[in-house]
């Protein structure tokens, strides 16, 4: 069977294929008044992989690992927290150091992590701002996240090679003002990448577009980590249809797909379910 790829709100992913699951940052909880799927959703993952140690990325990834026993791997200081905080055995948990574009092989999966540039998030001023405001919703949120996740932990992605040498990158969050031309052109020089999985938020539509010119993928998946959570916070995002025009505008080569909740795509397939 082709790979299968699943997204299930927020930055929750999944690559399927013979060889088993493989899923970026799983969440399925109630949060910020939305919830798409439940535990039942998550229980055959083999392999969960942690982008960073923020709550919406990171609070369902013990649950799910004591659930399925699948292998976790995270930066060291994600992995330090899931055995020191949450009781994750060591032998469940694979470090992979984004610093020094780290690899790790797993059965069907070969795994190279780079590091990419996150918005700014002040956490402490978020605490303070939240506090002074009397916005209950905003101040449980920063103090969950001080205390609950390890938030500091560094902003991770992946490249995947599957079997079959098909290569899969999860950029999550990365498309930003923050990033470099350089740093975005040495992510294309070291990897090859035939399909890109890109988060889309607020306007950074033109950073999407300097992240698809360097890699150069034959397909993209725009997904939102954050409408929810950007609507609690009184932030808006461009509509997402903008984003895919922007690259369907200069990329006109590329196929480009906006993923919701309970969409998938068979890779190398021409049609794609729920898009």
């Amino acid at each position: 069977m082709p790979a299968r790829i699943r997204y299930y709100g927020w930055s929750a992913l999944s690559i399927e294929t013979d060889d088993g699951a493989l899923f970026f940052d799983p969440f399925f909880r109630r949060y910020c008044g939305v919830q798409w799927f439940d535990i039942g959703d998550f229980r055959h993952a083999k392999y969960i992989c942690v982008t960073h140690g923020h709550e919406e990325h990171f609070l369902d990834v013990p649950v799910i690992a004591r659930e399925t026993n699948a292998i976790v791997v995270g930066s060291p200081s994600v992995c330090s927290f899931l055995k020191w905080r949450r009781g994750i055995p060591t032998e469940r948990l694979r470090a992979i150091d984004p610093k020094v574009f780290g690899t790790l092989a797993l059965p069907g999966f070969r795994l190279s992590a780079f590091r990419w540039q996150h918005r700014d998030i002040n956490l402490p001023r978020a605490l303070s701002r939240a506090l002074f405001h009397g916005n209950a919703t905003q101040l449980a949120w920063a103090w969950s996240s001080a205390t609950r996740a390890p938030f500091y932990s560094p902003y991770t992605g992946f490249h995947v090679e599957l079997s079959d040498g098909t290569t899969i990158l999860n950029y999550n969050e990365g498309f930003n003002t923050k990033m470099t031309d350089a740093e975005i052109a040495d992510l294309g020089r070291r990897h090859r990448t035939d399909i890109l999985l890109a988060g889309m938020q607020l306007d950074f539509i033109a950073d999407v577009v300097r992240g698809v010119a360097a890699l150069r993928p034959r397909i993209v998946v725009l997904y939102p980590p954050h409408e929810h959570f950007h609507a609690m916070m009184g932030a808006v995002s461009e509509p997402w249809p903008k984003f895919a025009a922007a690259l369907r505008e200069r990329f006109p080569e590329i196929e480009v797909h906006t993923a919701e909740p309970g969409f998938a795509l068979d890779v190398g397939q021409p049609q794609s379910v729920g898009a």
